[in-house]
């Protein structure tokens, strides 16, 4: 197994980064790395929640919650990978901090299709995983601060 990790600290509070990603189904709302995604069942939250998700520019994969502590840790195992060379996968969020700002780690845990050649070009996969993982967190951090900011009638989301 590999391991690609990123953190990032977001100017934007633990419970609305966590709003946006405990609303499980809709990742394709803010992430543009998304064709769309949608629940696979009636969970859309919790462990045992499932979700389709269509790639950009192709592939798709269908994952399902592990892991589930609010504002703390949600762990995902990627069930189906399509048109990547990842056999196996597991992505863990981890979210720390207090106030205004959340510690954001994104831990991607995977088995490289192809075995000696998937072993070889490890590294190679490791940095394209890194740039779109980053490119993950530049996707949350304003759909997080959308989700905090008051509406036209001065209102947060709950």
């Amino acid at each position: 197994m590999r391991k690609v990790k990123v953190e990032r600290t977001l100017a934007v509070a633990r419970s609305s980064v966590w709003a946006v990603l405990a609303d499980y189904p809709n990742i394709a709302d803010w992430n543009d790395g998304l064709k769309k995604s949608y629940a696979i069942g009636d969970a859309t939250e919790g462990v045992g929640a499932q979700r389709q998700t269509e790639l950009v520019p192709a592939g798709a994969m269908r994952e399902t919650v592990a892991e589930w502590v609010p504002e703390e840790r949600m762990v995902i195992a990627i069930d189906e990978i399509e048109k990547m060379p990842v056999k196996q996968a597991r992505m863990t969020f981890t979210l720390s901090g207090g106030g205004e700002t959340t510690l954001f780690m994104m831990s991607y845990d995977y088995e490289p299709k192809g075995g000696p050649l998937g072993f070889i070009l490890g590294p190679i996969l490791d940095r394209q995983m890194n740039k779109g993982f980053n490119g993950f967190i530049d996707y949350l951090e304003p759909a997080a601060q959308a989700w905090a900011a008051p509406d036209e009638d001065g209102h947060t989301r709950p």
